[in-house]
């Protein structure tokens, strides 16, 4: 009886409902980004990454077309970066670049 009561009390505290704010931002922020820019046809993935104060970085990975008649592997590189500030309900407020249409090779 004493170890179960010892294995509650060693068990971190749970946190917050900090990871399904931050999953909700990250949707948020994803969805504007590509609306506000365009969706490269060659999109890998989408990075949001949370710092502080309302600001996060956004990382748009997009593979490169492949070299000669086929690839064994993927090359991807980041093809646009911002720096967003972003308001509690997730909301793009600023961007550094300005978020503007992209013009994408068809």
């Amino acid at each position: 009886m004493a170890e179960e009561t010892m294995a509650k009390v060693d068990q971190p505290a749970p946190k917050k409902d900090e990871p399904e704010s931050l999953a909700d931002h990250t949707a948020t922020i994803k969805s504007q980004i590509l609306e506000q820019i365009g969706r490269p046809p060659r999109l890998h993935r989408v990075e949001v990454c949370r710092h502080h104060n309302g600001n996060y970085r956004v990382n748009i990975w997009e593979e490169l077309e492949p070299i000669g008649e086929f690839s064994l592997s993927k090359r991807i590189h980041i093809g646009a970066s911002y720096y967003l500030k972003v308001s509690d309900s997730g909301e793009i407020l600023h961007s550094n670049p300005p978020l503007k249409k992209r013009k994408f090779k068809s």
